[in-house]
Formats: C-alpha cells, sequence, structure tokens
C-alpha cells in the first residue's frame, strides 16, 4: 500500500531504544537473575511524502498486513543497514512508535518523538509536503553535572540528574531507580526541573 497524507502523524525525527531484559538461568540447583540493559539504536527520520533514513539506511515505508495484525492498527515496513526487517505502528496515547520484528512480531524496540507535529491550518499547504516541527522540550545551550533535570523517555517526562557530559550528550540518572537504568541521552530529552 502507498503512504498517504493520513499517515503523517509518524512524520518527523524518532529516538528508538532497544528495551532491558530480565534472564533467569539455572546452574547447580540455584537460580540467577541477571539484566541486561536496554541501548539505543540509530535514529529514524521519516519524512511527508513516506521516504526515511535509518542510521544509514535510505528507503520508501510500506504499509503491511503482517500475520499478528490487531484490528484497527496500520503496520509499516521498513529494514535497518543489516537488511534485517522490523514493522511498526504508531501509538497515539503516547506518540510512539512499536517496533516489531518483521518476522515474528515481537516487541524489538519503541521510538520516542524528538519533535512534535503541528498540524497546518486548514487554509494552508505545508512547503513541499512538510510538517513544520517542533521541540517537545526546551534544549539549553547546556547542563551541568549534578543538575536535577527531567528526562523525556516513552513519552512521559522522568525527573533525574546529570552524571556526565560529553560531546553534546549527557548520561542520566533517573530518581529511584538503580545504576542499571543510567543511560546516555541528547539535550532535546532534557528539560529543567519546574
Amino acid at each position: 500500500m502507498l503512504f498517504q497524507s493520513a499517515d503523517r502523524e509518524i512524520t518527523g525525527q524518532w529516538n528508538l531504544w532497544i528495551p532491558g531484559a530480565v534472564v533467569y538461568l539455572e546452574k547447580d540447583r540455584d537460580l540467577y537473575r541477571t539484566y541486561s540493559p536496554g541501548a539505543p539504536m540509530n535514529k529514524l527520520s521519516i519524512a511527508a511524502d513516506g521516504t526515511y533514513t535509518w542510521g544509514i539506511t535510505k528507503g520508501k515505508l510500506r504499509k503491511v498486513t503482517p500475520w499478528y495484525q490487531q484490528e484497527g492498527v496500520t503496520y509499516y515496513s521498513l529494514h535497518d543497514d543489516k537488511n534485517n526487517t522490523y514493522d511498526f505502528w504508531y501509538k497515539k496515547a503516547t506518540d510512539e512508535l512499536i517496533f516489531l520484528f518483521g518476522e515474528v512480531g515481537g516487541h524489538a524496540a519503541t521510538a520516542s518523538r524528538t519533535g512534535k507535529i503541528l498540524s497546518p491550518k486548514a487554509d494552508t499547504v505545508p512547503e513541499k509536503g512538510v510538517l513544520p516541527v517542533v521541540q517537545t522540550g526546551e534544549i539549553p545551550a547546556a547542563f551541568k553535572r549534578g543538575e536535577r533535570v527531567e528526562i523525556y523517555w516513552s513519552g512521559q517526562w522522568y525527573k533525574g540528574s546529570i552524571l556526565a557530559v560529553r560531546n553534546k550528550e549527557y548520561k542520566v540518572n533517573y530518581e529511584g531507580w538503580g545504576t542499571l537504568y543510567d543511560e546516555w541521552v541528547s539535550p532535546d530529552r532534557l528539560r529543567k526541573v519546574k
């Protein structure tokens, strides 16, 4: 199926995150629990015409009907630089993309928007089919180590603090969460504590 103007709610810039996982291992009648932290994937850009750039891969989104399709959900398909196929759908309630492994449908990643789409006025047409984008939070010149901030993750803002700074990225700790959840984030996912 072709990409249409109704699909524009998914256009914009997206940060993808592979979730962490808890794994249980049995050894000599003992059971061990280990946690593997999540990790960022390449940023995804989706244009209003359905073309995308994901890392070094460029392509055109396709609408698909996977075997695991839920009623009322529109699925799109794309591939990465290793030619792995992913299906995804838009979760309006949290303004997220939910990525699934294309062949089996298991959860692969979640994508949070780095900007928010503004609807064009009814009497105007976006130039060259591009919708304007505004940032979801403040982007101050810099945050300092030790500063308390709010961190955008998976559609919500969480309290935390800056642990370290490197190349315009910030290592953050989420308040009330252990160090396993610390991560490096871009400034568009941070805002001053209100």
